[in-house]
């Protein structure tokens, strides 16, 4: 049962942080507000990333969903930095 509950709920982290690289790639150089969804996307996947590592510890740290969901996390939230930037400086 642990199991199923920790792979469903890092299917959800994965989940956010697909829709805010989404919302990165819409919003390039034009759409301040889509980094602001995106961002929130990132901190609800990073919520949920955390309540894994703290219910399950090396479990769920250790599962390959759980990596590629982290390295996702930041690397969508640097390009989200970034296009946040873009788009304040074209302002």
């Amino acid at each position: 049962m642990g199991n199923q509950n920790l792979h469903e709920q890092l299917q959800q982290a994965s989940r956010n942080v697909k829709e805010a690289q989404e919302a990165v790639l819409q919003a390039q150089g034009q759409d301040l507000a889509l980094i602001e969804v995106a961002q929130a996307k990132l901190e609800e996947a990073e919520q949920v990333l955390e309540q894994l590592q703290q219910q399950f510890g090396t479990e769920a740290t250790e599962n390959p969903q759980f990596q590629q969901a982290f390295e996702s996390l930041h690397d969508t939230r640097q390009q989200a930095q970034e296009a946040q930037q873009n788009i304040t400086d074209i302002l």
